[in-house]
């Protein structure tokens, strides 16, 4: 008879009791959030929007609520508008909030992506729906949210990219004073660009730790060290990456003691203040040596429809930004796609980095549930351990951060200890410590027709 250890059966049953919670505050929240929009039509049926006095109406309903729920006004806004906006025009996803499928905070992820739809146009909105609430279910709010909003580029792409070619014309740079002697410096630009930029600077930044760990350690000597200028293959990073956790033991005062954090904004700040900047018309996408993974259909490539472009893990993007991109792209990889938008292959297929190049764009993320981390910067997992036979095929392989990777360390505590196996599809099975089996789906591509 198997024995059954108390401390995994005490913390099953604590999240068993959590998920009934959480099931039964939805269905509440879906009360009330009816509730909320009922209050909305009930001022609507009295005095229609533009009428005399309809400001004044609508102003004494926003106290009304926020003095009666104790909440801000902007609050008492964001739920008197989601209340109306689930009864209104989102059927579906009042109903899986009611049933506890999904949280209030995935219903407001769901309303506001889609913005882009014409609120008169039940059936944009219904087939919104049918995309967005299954993969909410089964979803963290913020990558429903990415998906949604990749939704609701797909049923309207026309509005997307107008909106999208508008909102450029809102770029700007601020400046907030902190305390301390400190200030925030806040730039508005296109997410593509943003996320190139953070990435350039994440690599620029890991480059001077690692190398300064090397040369404490000497990880690049003899004739086979890389030379300044010459980009860092993936067997170059490893060797940096294990001398950088060799130094950490060595204490030299040669080694940068800046967090990465602190270098990245050092590396921004220099640029911003000696970079070279009279002859630039352009808004740097020229410049851009980061890596960032963007999908776009091939019609839309050539300029035969303006639909909009994909930034994995964040949405759709600017179509114009992407075009560009694209054409100075030193690789692209073609992707094939199932019905259901799932990767199946690419045409690049082959071990080692295409093999890696392929993981990242099936994962586009740590393939923990709920995790958000890009697969960039992730390790390549073997599902079943290479020391226990696992072999390195893209069907025992995929894309886990760091943190999520040491879950599954064969020197943990069983009690501690989970386990990750790989499915048909690519999908990932984790095994908690206590049995429990949480699925990982890799992200779907919504097809913008």
């Amino acid at each position: 008879m198997a024995i059954i250890d108390p401390y995994l059966v005490r913390s099953d049953g604590i999240l068993d009791r959590c998920r009934e919670i959480d099931r039964r505050i939805a269905a509440l929240e879906a009360e009330k959030s009816a509730l909320l929009g009922a209050r909305v039509q009930l001022l609507l049926d009295e005095i229609p929007p533009g009428a005399d006095g309809y400001e004044s109406a609508e102003r004494s309903m926003l106290a009304e609520v926020s003095a009666g729920l104790r909440i801000s006004r902007a609050a008492a806004a964001r739920a008197l508008s989601t209340g109306w906006s689930l009864n209104d025009r989102f059927p579906a996803t009042r109903a899986a909030l009611a049933a506890g499928e999904i949280s209030l905070r995935h219903a407001v992820v769901i309303v506001q992506a889609a913005a882009p739809l014409d609120i008169a146009d039940v059936g944009a909105h219904h087939r919104y729906e049918a995309l967005v609430v299954p993969c909410a279910a089964a979803e963290t709010a913020p990558r429903a949210e990415a998906f949604a909003k990749s939704a609701a580029a797909a049923v309207v792409p026309q509005s997307m990219t107008e909106r999208h070619r508008r909102a450029r014309g809102d770029r700007q740079v601020r400046v907030t004073d902190v305390d301390d002697g400190m200030a925030w410096l806040e730039i508005l630009m296109p997410s593509l660009l943003a996320h190139a930029a953070q990435d350039r600077l994440t690599a620029i930044a890991r480059r001077i730790r690692l190398t300064g760990a090397a040369e404490v350690g000497g990880a690049f000597r003899g004739p086979h060290a890389p030379q300044v200028g010459q980009e860092l293959t993936d067997d170059d990073w490893r060797r940096l990456e294990l001398f950088a956790s060799m130094a950490d033991d060595l204490q030299e005062p040669a080694r940068d003691p800046r967090s990465l954090d602190e270098i990245r904004a050092d590396i921004a700040t220099d640029l911003l203040l000696a970079s070279e900047t009279d002859l630039m018309h352009g808004s740097g996408i020229d410049s851009i040596r980061a890596t960032v993974q963007v999908t776009i259909a091939a019609p839309t490539l050539t300029g035969a429809d303006d639909r909009p472009a994909e930034l994995d893990g964040y949405g759709p993007i600017d179509v114009d930004l992407a075009r560009h991109l694209a054409a100075t792209a030193g690789v692209w990889d073609r992707l094939f796609l199932d019905a259901r938008g799932m990767l199946t292959r690419t045409d690049t297929y082959a071990p080692t980095e295409r093999m890696r190049r392929f993981l990242r764009a099936r994962d586009q993320r740590c393939r923990f549930p709920g995790c958000r981390m890009p697969a960039r910067p992730c390790d390549i997992d073997h599902n079943h351990d290479h020391a226990e036979g696992g072999p390195t095929d893209l069907g025992n392989l995929c894309c886990l951060c760091r943190g999520h990777h040491a879950l599954k360390h064969p020197d943990l505590d069983d009690r501690w200890r989970w386990r990750a196996l790989q499915r048909p599809g690519g999908v990932i099975e984790w095994i908690s410590p206590d049995g429990h089996a949480y699925v990982d789906e890799p992200p779907r591509r919504v097809a913008f027709v």
